[in-house]
C-alpha cells in the first residue's frame, strides 16, 4: 500500500467507511471510525494534513477525533527527530485499550451507583433494587472483561510467539 502518499483504492474507500458506519452504531463518531481504519491499513504514521486529505475531510474534525481515539487507547501520537508535526498510528495494543476503556467506564458507573445508594432515604425500596442491580450488573462485568482481557492477552502472546492462537473455546460469528 501506498498510503499515504497514494489516494485510497475504492476497495480501500469501501472499508474505511464500513468500519466508520460500524463504529457509529456504537456512540463514536463516524469520523472517528474513518480515521481507526486509516490507521488500521497504513503502513507508517499518518499527520493530521495526511488523515485529512485521504478522508477529504477537515484537519480540525481529524483533531478533534484524534483526542478521542488516542484517549480510549486505539492509536498512539508519535513523533520524528526534527519534524514538528504530530503523528499517529495504530496503537500497539489497541484492543487492551478498548478493554480498559470499558472497564475504567463500569467502575465510573458502578461509583455513581454507589453515591446514588448513600442518597437514599430508608423508604426507598424500589431504588434501592435498581441501584443494586447496576453494582451487580457492574462487577459481573468486570469480572468478566478481565477474564476475557487476559485471554486476549495469552491469544496474543502465543501469536507472537507464532504458537497457534486458536484455542478450543474460540468461536466466529
Amino acid at each position: 500500500m501506498a498510503y499515504p502518499d497514494a489516494p485510497l483504492s475504492p476497495g480501500m474507500q469501501q472499508f474505511v467507511e464500513s468500519i466508520g458506519l460500524y463504529f457509529e452504531q456504537f456512540g463514536l463518531a463516524r469520523i472517528g471510525g474513518r480515521i481507526l481504519a486509516l490507521l488500521m491499513i497504513a503502513e507508517r504514521p499518518l499527520s493530521l494534513d495526511d488523515m485529512a486529505r485521504l478522508l477529504q475531510v477537515s484537519r480540525a474534525s481529524v483533531s478533534t477525533n484524534m483526542r478521542l481515539t488516542t484517549s480510549i487507547g486505539m492509536a498512539e501520537q508519535v513523533s520524528f527527530p526534527g519534524d514538528r508535526r504530530d503523528y499517529y498510528q495504530y496503537a500497539t495494543r489497541a484492543w487492551d485499550g478498548a478493554f480498559e476503556a470499558d472497564l475504567k467506564g463500569l467502575t465510573a458507573l458502578r461509583q455513581l451507583a454507589e453515591r446514588g445508594l448513600a442518597a437514599l432515604g430508608p423508604g426507598d425500596t424500589t431504588a434501592r433494587a435498581h441501584l443494586q442491580e447496576t453494582i451487580d450488573f457492574c462487577d459481573f462485568c468486570y469480572e468478566e472483561y478481565s477474564a476475557v482481557r487476559a485471554r486476549w492477552r495469552a491469544r496474543q502472546a502465543a501469536r507472537a510467539k507464532g504458537e497457534h492462537a486458536d484455542d478450543a473455546t474460540s468461536t466466529s460469528p
